[in-house]
């Protein structure tokens, strides 16, 4: 079977978690015996095909205001056209259309649709051909993929999100079938509107590879045993909530404790950060690879305050035998059992997250106890084969119904 992969970037040095997630996903299909093709957008125009680890990349010039890998900011009205433009882009279908009729895959898996547009859908549908929309964000129903917005999480869509997804949810039901990464995340678009003809709608929670992270290597030993440490790693944005976590930090009461935070974010935002960590046992550590970070903390928080739609922060912590803190927000309740191998608690009360570090790292056994549930628990989000066959399954099924 030959699937193309549609998506924004062909690169995680351009994108992020979900071109990870992408590259697993391509290696693992191939590796079944599968032919993988990726589509994706550049910021140079034309149609270019390049070869990456063996597999076809289409890379087409993105017909927008600015592509939007490039991360210089750009000012609101500027904005305001860029995604008004993607809203519905006919001007990117014909490069989508050359390369189906180049490719002729047997089934298009599209994974994000920024820069392409919900116009895509209709374009692989004339051509007869399945769609598999997996959502990894909320881009469907918020054109900043967050629901997200001046420190707080949008409960419903604003006036502008509605009106540039108005036609959305009845274009979805071009598609095949719809793959959530979480529960969350397939049944808050469910509960708009969407997918209401979709023959299949399955949840396939996305996992990480062992090699990638390390694990089969040995684990390296943490520097120094002595001290309570508290880590926090993921980029530095507000709504991963970082100051909601430096601020629960200061307030505890946690004898000879550090809280390291490893990522970075914008150079200003960092600047803020680091100064309202100052005179405080804050340590700022850059980018670190996993297998570097986790074996040296105690504690790993996740104090995301927006609804992530699965966070595989929290998997990479259990994987390494971390007990989790994390907030009830979008998918990140599927992963951690309150009590078990984590504690949940609500990021719009600061005082939770204050009581949970205050009782994980004042409780040794607690900690020792919950890191061994943790390993035991992340076994589910480890296993590619598994992740990978769930895949194969929904294709199958689409070429035995003809769907």
């Amino acid at each position: 079977m030959k699937i193309l992969h549609l998506n924004t970037f062909d690169d995680p040095v351009d994108g992020g978690g979900a071109e990870v997630v992408l590259w697993e996903l391509i290696r693992g299909l191939a590796s079944a015996g599968h032919d993988n093709v990726l589509l994706a957008t550049r910021d140079q125009p034309g149609l270019q095909r390049i070869e990456r680890d063996g597999i076809p990349i289409w890379r087409a010039g993105l017909r927008n205001w600015y592509w939007s890998g490039n991360h210089t900011p750009k000012g609101a009205a500027l904005r305001a056209m860029w995604h008004a433009f993607d809203s519905y882009n006919l001007w990117m279908q014909d490069y989508l259309l050359r390369v189906l009729r180049t490719e002729r895959p047997d089934v298009v898996t599209v994974h994000g649709l920024s820069g392409w547009s919900a116009a895509s859908w209709k374009t692989i549908q004339s051509q007869g051909i399945p769609i598999v929309q997996v959502l990894h964000d909320h881009y469907l129903l918020c054109p900043r993929a967050t629901m997200f917005k001046k420190g707080r999480t949008c409960e419903k869509q604003c006036t502008s999100c509605h009106l540039l997804r108005i036609w959305h949810p009845n274009l979805s039901n071009a598609l095949s079938a719809v793959v959530g990464v979480s529960r969350y995340i397939l049944d808050r678009h469910m509960a708009l509107g969407y997918f209401q003809d979709v023959a299949l709608r399955e949840v396939i929670h996305n996992v990480r590879s062992p090699s990638a992270l390390g694990l089969d290597e040995p684990t390296p030993v943490r520097e120094s045993p002595t001290g309570l440490r508290i880590g926090f790693i993921g980029q530095l944005v507000p709504a991963k909530g970082v100051e909601v976590l430096m601020g629960a930090f200061k307030t505890a009461v946690l004898p000879n404790a550090e809280l390291w935070i490893a990522g970075r974010g914008k150079p200003d935002y960092e600047a803020s950060l680091r100064k309202n960590a100052a005179s405080t046992p804050v340590r700022f550590l850059g980018r670190m690879a996993p297998r570097d970070f986790y074996p040296q903390v105690d504690i790993v928080v996740v104090p995301s305050l927006w609804q992530e739609p699965l966070g595989l922060v929290v998997a990479e912590a259990l994987a390494f035998g971390k007990p989790v803190i994390a907030s009830k927000r979008g998918g990140i309740p599927e992963m951690i059992k309150d009590g078990e191998n984590g504690l949940l608690f609500e990021p719009n009360r600061p005082e939770d997250l204050q009581e949970s570090l205050h009782r994980l790292g004042s409780d040794r056994a607690m900690r020792v106890r919950m890191g061994k549930t943790a390993k035991i628990s992340s076994a589910n989000f480890l296993d590619v084969t598994r992740w990978i066959d769930g895949y194969i399954d929904i294709y199958r099924q689409l070429d035995k119904h003809g769907i």
